[in-house]
């Protein structure tokens, strides 16, 4: 008997020979139905969350020690499973404002899509939503992250273990967006500098009997 569509695409994610499009799950319901085929095997779900604009190494190094942490809390698994979130850009520019994200949605998956730790990819429509859709068996937060919840009581009811990381690099896209600006200020300010040196320079000549 040939197998099902669906559980070939679980065969793969499982082997770690899945596609992007076996991997991006758009559609909540079919998420949460795909997460109960994968426990049903045996798998253990870790989870992260985020807009992962500007995508840097600490980005990678967080996804990639939330997933070794999962592993070390269940060493016995039989597959650890990372489902990562991103934030639509609709969902970014609500948290971060207007003029974010630099990269847009499709890009920032794609780029998820290329690291051999993440497993799923899925998007992030309304805020904090997706720690009910998961029901992740580890969930994994940053520090760092401004936006959290008050009462962190709402995620860890919908988890088994909550493992709380500090940042995994100096940098942070917020930083490079900065650096980037101020840098952007400068050239600005230096080419008025010259222009205006030029013209002071020119309204002398004139100006002198």
């Amino acid at each position: 008997m040939a197998s099902h569509p669906a559980q070939e695409r679980i065969d793969r994610v499982l082997a770690g020979t899945a596609s992007f499009d076996d991997r991006y799950i758009a559609n909540h319901a079919e998420l949460a139905a795909f997460i109960d085929e994968l426990r049903a095997r045996e798998a253990i779900i870790a989870f992260a969350t985020g807009v992962w604009d500007l995508f840097h190494i600490g980005h990678a190094e967080y996804i990639q020690k939330g997933k070794s942490k999962a592993r070390e809390l269940y060493p016995d698994a039989k597959h650890i499973i990372m489902v990562v979130g991103v934030d639509t850009d609709a969902l970014t520019k609500q948290r971060k404002g207007p003029k974010r994200p630099i990269v847009p949605e499709e890009e920032r998956r794609r780029v998820l899509g290329h690291l051999r730790s993440v497993d799923i990819i899925t998007p992030q429509y309304e805020f904090n939503q997706l720690y009910g859709v998961v029901r992740p068996d580890v969930q994994i937060i940053s520090t760092s992250t401004k936006d959290l919840p008050e009462n962190i009581d709402h995620i860890a009811r919908h988890c088994q273990h909550l493992v709380n990381l500090d940042p995994q690099a100096e940098t942070s896209t917020t930083a490079r967006i900065r650096t980037l600006a101020l840098d952007g200020s400068l050239t600005a300010i230096e080419r008025v500098s010259s222009k205006l040196l030029q013209v002071l320079a020119e309204a002398k000549d004139e100006l002198s009997p």
